[in-house]
């Protein structure tokens, strides 16, 4: 192998898309607007726990590392959820546009926000999917101080993270899985039917991490691991198992035939059904002029 290619920012690009295209990834994409729109309950309820405020706090904990929460800043979170980091960046002053493609999760920011008018002035909510966006028709070329995206499928290949670029200003936070998560249920059902592990390749660190890399950036990067034991009834588990599992496969008869003896073989007496979930995700910080960070600023 001519070693050289490893620093050739082409390479990294052609693998991410190789892993895309066996992950199928794009395929699904208006599939997982849905699914998030129909699992924005839950999934607010799952991150509105002590492990889900512990991932924000170590996150704003990594920016402020490096100095970069110390001024009042134009932040645009990009597949903000439920909102959780974009209501902590409003607690702290900064305004925040919170773009999202589902809008059941925009609908629970703003019932957040209208809880809390303090911040509202704030924050402005934007229902628009990042993969097809024209920054240049909301404005947004190097409009913000920092671009945050966490874990979101939105930044799903070269094209979109340099869109990212695009749009920011200043600094650029990203993140996303560092290997396989940890979800029993639907890892026990996706062997079922398959021969290797799930995991989904090209939601992992290496792809953009190398690619920045390649580009000359010098991104300073933090891992974090989470788990958490997770109890819910067994009808709730056998939708998120299907919501789930059909990002990445035709759930027809015969699949759902296995999660539900599966949901059945697991839950307790009183129909609940405990797993522990889990993962390592990792954090990359940026700054858009390709500079080195400094811890402190």
């Amino acid at each position: 192998m001519d070693t050289t290619t490893l620093f050739d920012s082409s390479f990294w690009e052609s693998a991410w898309n190789e892993a895309i295209e066996a992950d199928q990834e794009r395929k699904r994409a208006k599939k997982s607007v849905d699914v998030w729109n129909r699992r924005a309950k839950n999934y607010d309820k799952n991150v509105d726990t002590d492990s889900g405020n512990r991932r924000v706090e170590e996150a704003l904990a990594f920016l402020d590392r490096y100095g970069v929460m110390s001024e009042k800043l134009r932040i645009l979170d990009l597949g903000c959820g439920p909102g959780n980091f974009t209501m902590a960046f409003a607690e702290r002053g900064h305004q925040v546009v919170a773009l999202d493609p589902a809008e059941e999760m925009l609908t629970i920011l703003r019932e957040k926000l209208a809880k809390r008018p303090d911040l509202e002035p704030l924050v402005k909510t934007v229902g628009d999917d990042w993969i097809p966006l024209v920054p240049q028709e909301y404005g947004w070329d190097n409009y913000f101080d920092l671009v945050f995206a966490s874990m979101t499928p939105g930044v799903q290949d070269v094209t979109t993270l340099e869109k990212v670029m695009q749009v920011s200003g200043g600094y650029v936070y990203l993140s996303r899985f560092s290997g396989p998560r940890i979800h029993p249920s639907v890892q026990a059902v996706w062997e079922h039917f398959n021969d290797q592990p799930y995991y989904s390749q090209s939601l992992d660190i290496l792809f953009p991490l190398n690619w920045l890399y390649a580009q000359g950036y010098k991104p300073a990067m933090h891992f974090a691991r989470w788990e958490r034991q997770h109890e819910q009834p067994a009808r709730e588990a056998l939708e998120e198992m299907r919501d789930v599992l059909s990002l990445r496969m035709d759930i027809d008869r015969q699949v759902e035939q296995v999660m539900a003896e599966y949901v059945e073989a697991h839950s307790d007496e009183n129909g609940m059904l405990s797993e522990t979930k889990g993962a390592t995700s990792a954090m990359l910080l940026w700054h858009v002029d390709k500079r080195v960070l400094t811890k402190g600023g």
